[in-house]
């Protein structure tokens, strides 16, 4: 779930900064009355696929930093149920043994 949220954040910041900066692009093509010259657009198009595909890149590598934080979490925490479970389980043994060293002693 935090994966899909994360990327849907990441493509609509990215959608948003995209389209203002093709916007800058066209108005800065208005005022310079340059409409004969298609390789600016060309070039801002192209920067504007690769900033796209680093920042989608940068995202896939920022889910695997979540999903291996998450597996270090799952971990975490099984070894600290593991570490319960024996304390548990050595309170429980002493507490028997404390019942049986009282039965020897005051019979039952």
């Amino acid at each position: 779930m935090k994966n899909a949220f994360i990327r849907m954040m990441a493509v609509a910041v990215f959608a948003t900064s995209i389209s203002a900066f093709a916007m800058s692009e066209k108005a800065g093509a208005a005022k310079d009355k340059n409409y004969g010259s298609t390789n600016v657009g060309t070039a801002a198009e192209s920067n504007v696929s690769a900033t796209l595909d680093e920042l989608l890149a940068k995202v896939d590598q920022l889910q695997e930093q979540v999903q291996q934080l998450t597996d270090k979490e799952k971990v975490n925490q099984r070894e600290q149920e593991t570490k319960q479970d024996e304390m548990n389980k050595k309170i429980r043994q002493q507490e028997k043994d404390w019942d049986h060293s009282l039965l020897g002693i005051y019979g039952g």
